[in-house]
């Protein structure tokens, strides 16, 4: 392995695309690129050479030059010592390995058709029980796994198997279902909510779960130093009490009719007080929750679910989860092999496996996703966003449904609301470049640059409006931002513009109250002061209908209401689709968008003799 590093750091040293080209060079040279001596130099040289992976033939006589020849790509050793390292079971440091690749890298072909191999699902009989385990990867990192501080689509995903919340929203039927809580009661003006939990559930680490834990878990969302930006969903609690083990009051400081659905998003999932106390900076990485599937390792390299035998529904039929974390570049690597029995595409980047060379054996769910990509333009800084006319200017050169025809892709259709089904043609602006350019006149823009913050999945979509922009004259600067940075209300509040998706994982009316209540939500700290205080107003209205109509028709108002001052977009919408094998089960779709391991089960081959 040290060996390995000389050679790469050596490799490195040297032009791109010399293998089997002599080079000129001394071993004084080689020893400031190696940074050792020559005498060591000369012992690792001769190593690498009986590994076959250089070639060295010393020049003659006293500082005169050799000539090396390197008869290995970096791309081939890290293949062949990857592989070395998996066929020995150490997994991690094989993705350890795959990391080292770098921009323009690829691994080779055949241990790139090795290592999707490993993907799947796959079943290991032992003592007459059957380990079944689905193997799958995930091209990005899970950010957390805290319920306090989770934002992103793949961490609500895990978060979702591994915690439960006290009750559950249906989105099938609208309901709000029994969970943790089997029952509920609320006083008239819905500022006193009585939960009553089951008996005997527990977490993953075997204590029961009490009404101290979920009076815990609720003001740790309030605590300060926990820095959760959710802390809308409890601004309003003044007081929990614990009546005794499984009977928890929750004291609103106004009528929140609205309160039952917040405990159901899976923020509130409920922690044991107890293990975060221990070690609370562990709990973001191994947290412990009560859900389906417990987290026996989660790393850079690779996140282990594994099935939790005394949970309080249904067992999964899975055993185990297992999540590798690979470089974006092997996104492409290997697309026509059957490596996942299970495979989602939200971005439509991938052609999903085995489907061009077994079809019969492949099926396909494509929705569109509740959810649409949003623009919104930053009222708190000073520049031409600051001015309607450059914002509607923006809409104008925004083409929705040119940009869909134009890049493809699934990009599914224009959005005028975060719905699909909401769909209004009127309110889609036309591309009219010569109107963008009147209205730029108009308010005086004299051609300031804009800065655009985007995630890398966005580039495609904002390289596509960097281009529009410049043709009316708008300089418009693209920056990829991590999504460390993006949650990150200092970084939120440089950008002029930030676009983003927007996945609804709760009932309509709260993912609004949330997209603009969360503290690092872009609309909502991109708001200028004066509409925040109109929405918030507008909020304390929805909280306190009672009528479920009248709330929906506040909701329609406050959006309207951002709309007719243009402070976001409505983008597009997308739609995308889950591959799986026919021998998969079970298969269901969460909103969003994701496979629920809890439900899926794998049909095994059987042949059954003719009778």
């Amino acid at each position: 392995m040290q060996l390995m590093n000389y050679y790469m750091d050596l490799r490195c040293s040297f032009d791109s695309n010399i293998e089997n080209k002599p080079v000129k060079v001394t071993l004084e040279e080689l020893g400031s690129m190696l940074y050792c001596t020559t005498r060591n130099v000369k012992l690792l040289l001769k190593r690498m050479a009986e590994q076959n992976w250089i070639k060295w033939t010393p020049g003659r006589g006293r500082g005169n030059a050799s000539e090396l020849t390197f008869l290995i790509s970096t791309e081939e050793i890290i293949s062949k010592e990857a592989m070395q390292l998996a066929q020995k079971g150490d997994f991690q440091g094989a993705i350890g390995l795959i990391h080292q690749l770098k921009e323009g890298e690829g691994l080779q072909e055949s241990f790139s058709d090795w290592l999707f191999s490993y993907f799947g699902h796959n079943s290991i009989v032992k003592e007459e029980r059957c380990t079944d385990t689905l193997r799958f990867p995930l091209f990005k990192n899970i950010y957390t796994l805290d319920p306090a501080q989770a934002l992103y689509c793949a961490d609500f995903n895990i978060i979702t198997q591994v915690f439960d919340t006290l009750v559950r929203f249906n989105h099938q039927n609208g309901a709000i279902e029994p969970h943790l809580a089997h029952f509920w009661e609320v006083n008239e003006d819905h500022t006193l909510w009585t939960f009553y939990l089951r008996k005997g559930i527990r977490f993953h680490h075997g204590r029961e779960v009490t009404a101290q834990d979920v009076k815990f878990t609720f003001l740790r969302l309030q605590d300060p130093e926990v820095n959760s930006s959710n802390t809308w969903l409890v601004e309003d609690i003044e007081d929990i009490m614990v009546s005794n083990r499984t009977t928890v009051h929750i004291k609103l400081k106004r009528s929140n009719v609205l309160f039952l659905k917040y405990t159901s998003i899976c923020v509130a999932g409920i922690i044991p007080e107890d293990i975060y106390k221990e070690n609370k900076q562990l709990f973001s990485r191994i947290p412990i929750g009560t859900g389906p599937f417990r987290v026996e390792r989660n790393d850079e390299f690779i996140c282990r679910l594994k099935a939790f035998d005394d949970y309080f529904r249904v067992r999964p039929h899975l055993d185990q989860v297992e999540i590798w974390f690979l470089p974006e570049e092997l996104k492409e690597s290997n697309q026509q092999e059957d490596w996942g029995q299970v495979i989602s595409d939200h971005y439509g980047k991938m052609s999903l496996p085995g489907l061009s060379t077994k079809e019969e054996e492949w099926l396909q769910i494509e929705k569109v996703s509740s959810g649409s990509s949003l623009l919104t333009f930053n009222l708190k800084k000073q520049g031409p966003q600051q001015h309607i006319n450059f914002r509607r200017a923006v809409d104008l050169i925004f083409g929705r449904e040119q940009l869909i025809r134009e890049m493809g892709g699934n990009r599914f259709s224009p959005s005028s609301s975060f719905l699909p089904d909401r769909f209004q043609a009127d309110q889609i602006a036309p591309l009219d470049l010569i109107l963008a350019r009147k209205l730029l006149k108009e308010m005086n823009y004299e051609g300031e640059p804009v800065l655009l913050y985007i995630y890398e999945i966005h580039l495609e979509d904002s390289k596509w409006l960097q281009t529009q922009c410049a043709i009316v004259g708008i300089p418009l600067v693209i920056k990829v931002k991590t999504d460390s940075d993006m949650m990150r209300v200092e970084k939120i509040l440089e950008a002029d513009m930030i676009i983003y998706g927007v996945v609804m994982e709760n009932d309509y009316d709260l993912h609004i109250i949330q997209m603009i209540k969360q503290t690092n939500s872009y609309l909502g700290v991109h708001l200028s002061d004066d509409m925040a205080a109109v929405a918030d107003v507008k909020i304390s209205e929805i909280l306190a209908d009672k009528n479920e109509a009248g709330r929906q028709k506040r909701v329609s108002e406050l959006i309207d209401l951002l709309g007719q001052e243009f402070a976001f977009l409505f983008l597009i919408h997308r739609s995308y689709q889950t591959s799986y094998h026919s021998s998969v089960k079970g298969v269901t779709l969460n909103e969003l968008g994701w496979v629920d391991f809890s439900k899926i089960w794998f049909a095994p081959t059987v042949e059954v003799a003719s009778i």
